[in-house]
């Protein structure tokens, strides 16, 4: 359904354009006036304070929302920050993990090194140990050795002097007294056999003192030579256990400096991996801080964006309202226009059959009193005449009678004519009023459209497109698409283009017929119409064609009828 304006009123051909021309500037003007009235009356109801209220509240939802959004892309920023920062802690300290792991296995090993090198020298202390029994038992052996030389010298030097006491004691006593007198001294007895037998004796003595001392000269060489042997390895074995003792003290030395360097590397770098491991818990500290915030700070955002949507429903409803009460008011100023426009135009239309009505009781007065001064004055000429012909009459009495007789045949036709002329306007007039009675009781004012069945009435229904029940403001005719559509009678042109509900359309104006005002719409033609506004049109002649767009589910010719702008059931005018 398409609401159209009303339009002008006017008749049939190049009057009715005159007339629509001169009664729509007033029609105008009455609706301007009404609705400046009616937009006056609403304009506080559209001044809500409530939506300036809803706007001064969503401009600053809006400001708090790009603050939140700064904060949130300053907080992201910070976020990255902290953790690139913290991505090259942890490189660092992977790094330092690294060398420390490198370093404690430095240590392991110098650890390793030391309990060797303690292992070593403890090793070198037990060597030095043996090294120092062996000393011991060296010495012991040198003393013993010694004491052994000693007594091998004082055998030796008893031998030597008992053997020389008897080789100076034989070689002073020469033979066997030295002999006798050596046993003598030996035994003491001075018996001559005992002597002899002595004398013997002796002699194994002194070569038994001799043989002993060659050997006690020999085993004092072999027990001298074995105390240099044991001598020479005392002194190798000091030798050996002093440099055994200060190679294993060095050794342990640098063990105990690398282990004290590498520990101290260590503890150095436990440090730092602590420092790091500090340094690495602030940033994530603060990193987890700054995505609480920026977590914080979204929903914030969320909270906004949900605040903003609410308030747009309610800038929107409150928009919804004011324009619901706007057009209202409009309706209302629009209804009241059209009111008054339906007044005004009936005062008119009174007006105006009033006049015309007085206009013509004027030219039947006229008309009455020019008869009447054509009667007297042709009673005034038929008296002149009478008097002329009396006059003559005296002179030509068969003249007058003829002339008389001339005169009244004359008269009669004058008064024939007269009374004929007067018979056909009553004829006239009556036959106009009879057609227009019968056109107010009867159908056929205006023609079918186009062709095809009608599809659906004039009524309320439920619409196919909208799906809701609401007027069907006129009829639908069903013919295929691209059939012809023409004007239903004579009018012009009062708009042709599209409108979102009935697609291409024409509206025609037929001016003012049984006292109202009376268009056609004819609307979904195919295409753009083949009229312009303003263009007079005669019935039959093509607008367009049928189809399918606007708010349509098929091809077929949507046609309306309005009195003074009020859909009626196009019926009542086919």
């Amino acid at each position: 359904m398409v609401r159209t304006p009303r339009p002008g009123s006017g008749r049939d051909g190049a009057a009715p354009v005159r007339r629509v021309t001169a009664y729509r500037p007033r029609v105008r003007r009455a609706l301007a006036l009404a609705l400046v009235g009616a937009i006056g009356v609403a304009t506080p109801a559209l001044a809500s304070g409530e939506l300036d209220d809803i706007r001064d509240r969503l401009s600053s939802v809006e400001d708090e929302r790009q603050r939140a959004s700064t904060d949130r892309d300053s907080s992201a920023e910070q976020v990255q920050e902290l953790g690139e920062e913290l991505e090259h802690t942890s490189a660092e300290l992977v790094a330092a993990d690294q060398r420390l792991q490198e370093t404690t296995a430095q240590v392991d090993q110098a650890r390793v090194v030391l309990e060797e090198a303690e292992l070593d020298l403890a090793d070198a202390e037990a060597e030095t140990a043996r090294i120092e029994g062996e000393l011991a038992l060296a010495r012991e052996n040198e003393a013993q050795i010694e004491d052994s030389l000693q007594q091998v010298a004082d055998d030796r030097a008893d031998t030597s002097a008992t053997v020389g006491a008897i080789a100076r004691q034989s070689y002073k006593q020469g033979g066997m007294g030295s002999l006798a007198t050596t046993l003598e001294l030996l035994s003491g007895e001075a018996d001559a056999v005992d002597q002899m037998s002595m004398a013997r004796t002796v002699l194994r003595v002194q070569d038994q003192q001799i043989r002993q001392l060659a050997t006690q000269a020999a085993e004092q060489v072999a027990e001298q030579d074995r105390l240099a042997g044991v001598r020479s390895d005392i002194a190798y074995l000091l030798a050996k256990a002093e440099a055994n003792v200060v190679a294993k003290e060095q050794a342990r030395a640098a063990a105990d400096a690398a282990k004290a360097e590498l520990e101290q590397r260590e503890a150095e770098q436990e440090q730092a991996k602590a420092d790091l491991e500090t340094e690495k818990a602030k940033v994530e500290e603060s990193l987890a801080a700054e995505e609480e915030r920026a977590q914080a700070l979204e929903q914030e955002l969320a909270e906004l964006a949900r605040t903003k949507d609410g308030l747009k429903e309610q800038e929107e409803a409150e928009l919804e309202r004011i324009e619901e009460a706007r057009r209202q008011a409009e309706e209302e100023a629009r209804r009241k226009a059209e009111e008054e426009a339906r007044r005004q135009a009936a005062a008119e239309a009174a007006a105006k059959r009033a006049a015309q009505e007085e206009a013509a009781r004027q030219r039947a007065a006229e008309r009455e009193a020019q008869r009447q001064r054509e009667a007297e004055a042709e009673a005034q000429r038929l008296r002149d005449e009478a008097a002329a012909a009396e006059a003559a009459r005296r002179a030509e009495a068969a003249e007058a009678e003829a002339a008389a007789a001339a005169q009244a045949a004359q008269e009669a036709a004058a008064r024939e004519a007269a009374e004929r002329q007067a018979a056909e306007e009553r004829a006239s007039r009556q036959a106009e009023e009879e057609r227009q009675a019968a056109a107010a009781a009867s159908s056929g004012i205006l023609s079918a459209p186009t062709s095809g069945p009608v599809t659906s009435e004039f009524g309320d229904r439920f619409h196919p497109v909208f799906q809701t029940w609401r007027l069907h403001a006129g009829i639908d005719f069903g013919p295929g698409c691209g059939t012809p559509v023409t004007a239903a009678a004579d009018g012009v042109v009062y708009t042709a283009g599209f409108d979102a509900g009935g697609g291409n359309m024409v509206i025609v104006d037929h001016g003012v017929l049984r006292g109202v005002n009376l268009t056609s719409s004819y609307l979904h033609l195919q295409s753009a119409a083949v009229v312009s506004p303003g263009q007079a049109v005669s019935r039959g002649q093509l607008l367009g064609y049928v189809g399918t767009t606007g708010s349509s589910t098929g091809c077929h010719l949507h046609f309306e009828t309005r009195e003074n702008g009020t859909p009626v059931n196009p019926r009542t005018w086919l």
